[in-house]
């Protein structure tokens, strides 16, 4: 590009790479309003884009474009952008020269027969491109024409489509009547799991926990010098200070916190709690995003179950106790529901018991709970309330967080610990009935005012203690409570739990009695069952596979493959056919993996499943879609295009390449969702990593070209070894035979066909020197038929590599150890 004609050329140049931009997002933009999920987008868009580069002019030029195509080419703004850039580019005074004054024309092809023209027109009459620079100004409207249809679309989307939330079927939600419920509530409470748990007494002692600021020194404390317990058939809940009782919480469960943070003790049964005993006998609630959504519910809860619950009990006696736990939790009308119905449901009452049956399954003796009745109305807290007391009482301690509950709520608690800012106990103590005794401890205080007959005690308490930002209370409450009789009488309570054994024996538990095999077998039918049913990202791929096999056949159906042209757009077909299908695969790959992070870290912090078997289940799951939609890929495209044809040996090698590469650039796209904290990240990545693939793969600059300083990043280019083992299995022919050159002894063969007229490999016929099509594409291309299998080994290993590097990044990844 030139700096002539006013720097014209720079503005041009800069106008059309602005509008492609704009047509770029207009379009995704688009897609977001109207496409009801990811996964169909990502299907679309990588249709789109095919349609767009096959048919931007340099793949397949504008006259060889068949005529049931011509209209997507004239419609295509990735063509006149192109058409634009060119004319721009060889229109300049860097090609101003005539080719009949260029010395040796054979360096410039495209001068052949076109002397009275400059080197730039020749270059885009050979590459059938417009010439006249009325094309740009044409191709600039074409451009923004399609920005305004893009934003019209967009408009018209908002406007007129609407995205329903898919509710649970009719068939499981109207199973039981609310009054069938309620009786089976009633039943529940006089009903006890045929599982105990392992009798244990929680307590901690003067626990505090700071957190560090990042860029700052400051070490601000959310908890301090916090003591209190809980025994089986306890319920105690903790109220007030947002960070101070989830700071406690998580300290207590050893779930999302620092331990070098922590001050204080924790007991287990009067012993310092270990974290990797203390988490085989304890359950803490997750949000639903963290439990599978292509799994249902009782395909949950049993799978929690088998790898979980103890070994020694038979699978009858599993069964009946995930049945139990389903009865319990009031969800057996529902055992045959997909997750992902109750996460779309317009409640978060059913959602929350599948988190609590989860672990519930488990047999803990103690179960975690932040905030379970968050964002559900009266009738359903209550209800989870209730569920959660029919839990306590069969032996087992539940400990929970939570804003305002009501007085029905309260009375159900066993003990309620109230925090003000800074994680300062105001409050531990009973509750009594409708909370009556939190009431009377805090009007017994001097200068405290009695709780309005019309206000919950939970909300007179916090709002007393100076909790609310907009209201500060004068009355140092946590002063108040440390020099009060019910702290004395907690004291020497807690002195008492200290002691050893007192309430039972030391909990020694360092795994899962699930074994290997269990486990391993279990994680893959868990995995199997969520690829099977998440159509959207299965069938969707082979569906995208079809239509872009179909795409690809009909443009470059039965070219002749002796013109340089034919040679030419059917090395571009294979080209793109990588890349294209390559991308979407690896772009489609990205959401199912951080769909899953929340899963992942929740396994991971109970230790159900090991990152291992998860990996290994993942490839077990991945690869026989991919095999099934290469497969169907390969026959319409090798049919159509009429390339590695010639046996049945020759499809095989070329299916088993493509799949061996499209398993590497997918397992590439799970290694980035893997390794990056948010999904966008990783959708930029694959498009940079791609693009120095293909610029590197001796496509755009042959291996003879690249300095020995950079020969490095071709050798570890897995594109270059897809493309030399396709483009070689499509192209090759035997030339050594004894009908052809016989291995050198009829060297009259390479230039004369009537040297050896039995020879069937094919000649190219516009090059005016009869040379083989197999020896004009591997002098151009590098290529090497012998290096067929180093390219398989080549590709296997980079799969195995990005899986290698996918299984480190969920160990060591920060956003994956914070569990």
């Amino acid at each position: 590009m030139t700096t002539s004609d006013g720097g014209w050329h720079f503005f041009v140049y800069y106008a059309v790479i602005v509008l492609t931009a704009l047509n770029g997002s207009s379009m995704v933009r688009f897609l977001g309003f109207s496409v009801t999920n990811l996964d169909k987008a990502g299907m679309l868009i990588g249709i789109m884009v095919t349609l767009f580069i096959l048919f931007a002019g340099f793949l397949i030029p504008r006259l060889q474009v068949p005529k049931y195509w011509i209209w997507v080419f004239y419609l295509n703004p990735l063509q006149w952008a192109i058409t634009a850039l060119v004319i721009n580019e060889y229109n300049s005074g860097a090609y101003s020269l005539l080719c009949r004054d260029i010395p040796n024309l054979a360096l410039l092809p495209q001068c052949n027969g076109r002397g009275d023209q400059t080197i730039g027109h020749a270059y885009l009459a050979r590459g059938q491109f417009f010439i006249s620079r009325v094309w740009i100004v044409i191709s600039i409207l074409m451009l923004l024409a399609w920005v305004v249809v893009w934003n019209l679309l967009t408009y018209f989307a908002l406007k007129t489509i609407q995205h329903h939330r898919i509710l649970r079927t009719t068939k499981y939600q109207n199973v039981i009547s609310s009054e069938d419920i309620r009786m089976k509530d009633i039943e529940h409470a006089s009903k006890h799991l045929t599982h105990t748990p392992i009798p244990v007494t929680l307590s901690w002692h003067e626990l505090s926990y700071d957190i560090m600021i990042p860029g700052s020194n400051k070490r601000p404390t959310i908890l301090k010098v916090d003591s209190g317990w809980g025994e089986p058939c306890d319920m105690v809940a903790i109220l007030g200070d947002a960070e101070g009782k989830t700071a406690l919480l998580n300290c207590l469960a050893g779930r999302k916190i620092l331990n070098e943070n922590i001050e204080g003790q924790i007991l287990v049964n009067g012993y310092p709690k270990v974290q990797k005993s203390f988490r085989h006998i304890m359950g803490y609630v997750d949000k639903i995003e963290a439990y599978a959504p292509y799994l249902t519910v009782h395909e949950t809860v049993a799978y929690s179950a088998a790898l979980r619950l103890q070994q020694s009990s038979s699978k009858d006696m599993q069964a009946q106790f995930v049945k139990e736990v389903l009865e319990l939790t009031e969800l057996a009308h529902l055992q045959n529901t997909l997750v992902a119905s109750l996460i779309n449901d317009v409640t978060f009452d059913q959602e929350r018991r599948l988190a609590i049956a989860t672990e519930l399954v488990a047999n803990p003796s103690v179960l975690f709970l932040e905030n379970p009745t968050k964002s559900l109305d009266s009738s359903s807290a209550n209800n989870i309330v209730k569920c959660l007391q029919q839990i306590a009482n069969s032996g087992r301690i539940v400990i929970m967080t939570m804003n305002y509950p009501s007085q029905r709520i309260l009375s159900m608690l066993t003990r309620v610990k109230i925090l003000k800012g800074g994680g300062q106990t105001v409050y531990f103590g009973p509750v009594g009935a409708n909370g009556d005794l939190i009431r009377t401890y805090f009007e017994t205080i001097p200068g405290t005012p009695l709780c309005p007959p019309n206000k919950s005690v939970s909300a007179y308490a916090i709002d007393l203690i100076g909790d609310n930002p907009f209201r500060k209370s004068e009355k140092d409450y946590a002063f108040e409570y440390q020099a009060s009789e019910l702290a004395l009488k907690n004291h020497i309570h807690l002195q008492q739990l200290r002691k050893p054994g007192r309430n039972g024996e030391e909990v020694k538990i360092h795994r899962y009695e699930a074994s290997f095999w269990r486990v391993f077998l279990e994680t893959i039918i868990s995995v199997q069952h969520q690829y099977w049913r998440n159509v959207n990202y299965s069938l969707g791929r082979v569906f995208a596979f079809l239509i872009t096999a179909v795409i690809l056949g009909s443009v470059f159906y039965n070219l002749d493959m002796t013109t340089t042209a034919g040679l030419n757009s059917l090395s571009g077909a294979i080209f793109i056919s990588c890349v294209l299908v390559g991308i979407t695969n690896a772009q489609n790959a990205i959401p199912q993996v951080i769909q899953l992070r929340a899963v992942h870290l929740r396994e991971r912090a109970v230790h159900q499943s090991s990152v291992l078997i998860y990996n290994i289940a993942d490839i077990l799951a991945e690869i026989p879609y991919l095999m099934v939609s290469n497969l169907l890929f390969c026959g319409i495209f090798l049919s159509m295009t009429q390339i590695a044809n010639g046996s049945a040996s020759d499809v095989f090698k070329y299916w088993f390449i493509s799949l061996e590469f499209y398993a590497t650039i997918t397992f590439l796209g799970s290694f980035l969702a893997v390794v990056s904290p948010k999904p966008v990240v990783a959708s930029v990545l694959v498009p940079i990593i791609v693009g120095i693939w293909i610029s590197t793969a001796g496509l755009t600059v042959p291996r003879s070209m690249i300095t020995d300083t950079f020969i490095w990043v071709f050798w570890t280019n897995p594109l270059q070894y897809a493309l030399d083992g396709l483009t070689s299995i499509a192209f090759y022919c035997d030339l050594d035979k004894p009908l052809c050159l016989d291995s050198n002894r009829n060297p009259q063969c390479e230039k004369n066909p009537a040297a050896c007229p039995s020879c069937d490999c094919p000649r190219m016929s516009d090059t005016g020197n009869n040379i083989f099509v197999w020896r004009q594409v591997s002098n151009i291309r590098s290529l090497n038929y012998s290096r067929i299998h180093y390219d398989m080994i080549a590709l296997l290993l980079f799969a195995i590599l990005f899986r290698i590097l996918t299984l480190l990044a969920f160990r060591f990844t920060r956003h994956y150890k914070r569990t």
